[in-house]
């Protein structure tokens, strides 16, 4: 996927005026540059993952509008490092979670601000396999936002996998305010 693909894909789910963002799971940075260009100078952005190699080496050639920074940790694991944050993207991230609701329950409990945005971008699939082990489809997460009290989730786009006959969805919802 190329950045401006990843831009078509979130832009809708990304309030411009929201400005501290977490990239969850950030691999290869795809995402954390599509936010760059979509949050603009008064961003922060937090890119998280286990190897950022590929991400760091990006970031040294191109134009950097937001600030970003970079941290090689486990996504899962407490991360006392990230601030309050208006909004968490996690792209093709949960779906290698076995327990995704205790996760976002951390996450919602510990780093969203109330009426912040969580945005997925994951596949529409049910069954597992090596790369997707604990799929999401937008059914399940649609349950999963509920059960984490956060509000009912909206799709936002869709675009193809160029891995089989698969599709992404990208879907956000927001933290409740109470």
């Amino acid at each position: 996927m190329e950045v401006q693909e990843a831009m078509r894909l979130i832009e809708k789910g990304v309030d411009k005026q929201s400005s501290i963002w977490a990239d969850l799971g950030a691999g290869s940075g795809i995402f954390t540059q599509a936010l760059n260009e979509i949050l603009g100078f008064n961003g922060v952005i937090f890119a998280v993952d286990q190897k950022l190699d590929i991400l760091r080496d990006v970031l040294k050639t191109q134009y950097v509008r937001s600030k970003v920074h970079l941290y090689e940790e486990n996504f899962t694991l407490p991360m006392p490092f990230l601030p309050s944050l208006d909004g968490i993207l996690l792209a093709n991230a949960l779906h290698y979670v076995k327990d995704q609701e205790a996760l976002l329950k951390y996450l919602l409990d510990n780093h969203l601000k109330p009426g912040g945005t969580l945005l997925v971008v994951e596949y529409d699939r049910f069954d597992a396999d090596p790369w997707v082990p604990y799929p999401l489809p937008l059914a399940y997460f649609d349950r999963l936002a509920s059960q984490t009290g956060m509000t009912l989730p909206e799709e936002i786009g869709r675009k193809k996998s160029i891995y089989g006959n698969q599709e992404m969805y990208a879907a956000y919802c927001h933290r409740s305010i109470n």
